[in-house]
C-alpha cells in the first residue's frame, strides 16, 4: 500500500520586538490561521514531482531527481533552486531523506494568497523538517540568519513570547490582554518586503543600545497585557519611536495621518502587514481602513487560531 503523509504549518505575525529579537530582546509573536499544508504520496516512479498552489491556483511545478536532488524540470527556476536548497539541507541532517526505491508526488497548498507573506518560507521549512524527520530549528539555521520566531509559530496555536538566550530559542505562551483582543486590526499593505535583506542591513548597522533592548522587552509585555486602547496606543507609539530611531526611518503612522488611533509596523518595517489600534467600534475602523484603500483587514480574532 502506498504511503500518504500530511503535515500543516501556521503562518505568523511579529507584533513586537522586530529586529531586536535577533539580539535577544523579548518579542511577541502571533501564529495565524493562514498557513500551508503538505500532502505527500509515494509513487512507483523514481522521481520527486512537486506542485505548489495558493488560493489563486497552481503557481509552481517542478520535477527533481531524488537521488542527487537535481532539478529535472521547473516552470520557475529561481523557486526550484530555492526548494532544492531546502531539500539538500534536510538531507544533510538526515542522509536517508528521499532515499529508497520509490518516488513522491508532493502538493503544498497555502490557504491564502502568498503575496501576503505571513511566513511562506518558514512554513515550508517547517513542513519539510516534519517530512524529513529532522529538528526544525537546525534545518532553519542551515538556511537563514533570522531569529527563528516564525519557525516557533509554525508549530504553535497561541500567542507566544519569543527570545534568544545565547542563540537558543526560549518560547513561552502569552495571554493577550483585552486591548489586543478587541482594539486591534491587521491590514495587508500590498507591499512584500525582503525580510532577509532588511535583517542584513540591521545587523550591519548595529545601531542600538542595551537600554533599547530592555525597553523593547518591557514594551512587548506591556503591549501584550494592555487592557485599554489608550494604553495600547501609548505603548505601541513608544515601541515605534525606539525602532524608528534605530532604523532611522519614519514610523508607519505617518503614512496614515487620518487614522483615529495609531499604527504599528510588524516584522520587517514597511512589509506585508501593519497593526491598527483604535478605541472606536470595529465597523467604524474597518470602514475607515477601506477608505484608505486597505481591502484585506482582519481583527485579532479573525487571525488567531481557534482552540
Amino acid at each position: 500500500m502506498k504511503k500518504i503523509i500530511d503535515f500543516n504549518a501556521n503562518g505568523k505575525l511579529l507584533l513586537t520586538g522586530e529586529y531586536l529579537v535577533l539580539e535577544g530582546a523579548n518579542a511577541l509573536a502571533l501564529p495565524v490561521r493562514f498557513g500551508q499544508q503538505i500532502h505527500i504520496e509515494e509513487t512507483s516512479s523514481r522521481v520527486l514531482e512537486w506542485e505548489s498552489s495558493d488560493t489563486s491556483g497552481t503557481w509552481f511545478k517542478a520535477v527533481y531527481d531524488p537521488d542527487r536532488l537535481l532539478i529535472n524540470s521547473a516552470d520557475r527556476k529561481k523557486t526550484a533552486a530555492g526548494l532544492q536548497k531546502v531539500l539538500l539541507a534536510a538531507r544533510k541532517l538526515n542522509p536517508g531523506f528521499l532515499k529508497g526505491p520509490c518516488g513522491w508526488n508532493v502538493h503544498v497548498t497555502a490557504n491564502y494568497p502568498l503575496e501576503w507573506g505571513l511566513g511562506s518560507s518558514s512554513t515550508l521549512c517547517s513542513l519539510i523538517a516534519s517530512w524529513a524527520d529532522v529538528p526544525v530549528f537546525e534545518l532553519f539555521h542551515l538556511l537563514s540568519t533570522g531569529s527563528g520566531y516564525d519557525i516557533a509559530c509554525a508549530g504553535r496555536k497561541g500567542l507566544i513570547f519569543y527570545r534568544l538566550n545565547k542563540g537558543r530559542p526560549e518560547i513561552s505562551p502569552a495571554r493577550p490582554g483585552k486591548a489586543l483582543r478587541e482594539n486591534t486590526w491587521f491590514a495587508y499593505l500590498g507591499n512584500k518586503q525582503d525580510s532577509a535583506m532588511e535583517v542584513s542591513r540591521f545587523l550591519e548597522r548595529q545601531n542600538y543600545s542595551k537600554i533599547d533592548m530592555v525597553e523593547i522587552s518591557r514594551l512587548s509585555s506591556a503591549i501584550c497585557n494592555a487592557e485599554s486602547p489608550e494604553d495600547l496606543i501609548k505603548f505601541a507609539d513608544e515601541h515605534e519611536f525606539i525602532l524608528s530611531t534605530i532604523l532611522q526611518r519614519d514610523p508607519i503612522a505617518k503614512r496614515f495621518p487620518s487614522f483615529p488611533g495609531t499604527v504599528k509596523s510588524l516584522g520587517a518595517w514597511g512589509g506585508d502587514f501593519a497593526m491598527f489600534i483604535s478605541g472606536l467600534k470595529s465597523d467604524v475602523v474597518v470602514k475607515h481602513l477601506f477608505k484608505l484603500g486597505l481591502s484585506h483587514v482582519f481583527s485579532y480574532n479573525d487571525l488567531a487560531i481557534k482552540a
